[in-house]
């Protein structure tokens, strides 16, 4: 078996390591701006999405389709709304973070469950997986205006979990292969 390089790993590992990251992301802006950072980034997000449907809007296949139009306009007035509420999108996409990480620890809540007995690390998946479900929980109640103290001691946890979740993957994946730890990805090449 020949083993495989760390960007074979990411190209096989991109969905199942996109939500840590995210975690790892959001993390880092809850601990060292709690609600500046995100209004930040939202407004920026405003202004691409403008400048985006300015210049869709300005081609030629725009004049001629008026669905590409349309995808123009509502890409300036989603800007234009990032722009001018950057805090209230914020805090909205914080929630739906909140629910894929409700969703997706379910689902590993669920994988753990059926190797139960049949793997020694178990009790490791279901606490890390119970922990994240908590984080989920707490994303989608809480906002953005929470205490900040709050929103660093989440960004923490975010931090942590996002990183232990990482570190899994990567044990998991040896030698070009996924063996079978208790993780819910199992295949071999």
């Amino acid at each position: 078996m020949k083993n495989k390089s760390i960007k074979d790993f990411f190209e096989k590992n991109a969905s199942s390591l996109s939500v840590p990251l995210i975690m790892i992301i959001i993390g880092l802006l809850f601990i060292f701006a709690p609600g500046g950072a995100v209004s930040f980034t939202v407004s920026v997000i405003g202004v691409i999405f403008v400048v985006v449907g300015l210049i869709m809007a300005g081609t030629l296949l725009a004049s001629y389709s008026p669905f590409t139009m349309g995808v123009s306009v509502v890409l300036i007035i989603f800007g234009i709304v990032c722009i001018a509420r950057p805090a209230a999108i914020a805090d909205f996409i914080i929630k739906v973070i909140g629910i894929v990480i409700l969703v997706n620890s379910g689902f590993r809540i669920y994988d753990a469950y059926q190797i139960k007995g049949k793997t020694d690390n178990f009790v490791k998946y279901v606490i890390n997986d119970i922990i994240t479900f908590i984080l989920g929980l707490v994303l989608l109640c809480f906002s953005l205006n929470a205490v900040g103290a709050v929103v660093r001691v989440v960004g923490v946890f975010m931090l942590v979990l996002g990183i232990t979740n990482v570190i899994t993957a990567v044990k998991v994946y040896k030698d070009g292969r996924y063996v079978d730890d208790g993780s819910d990805v199992v295949w071999e090449e």
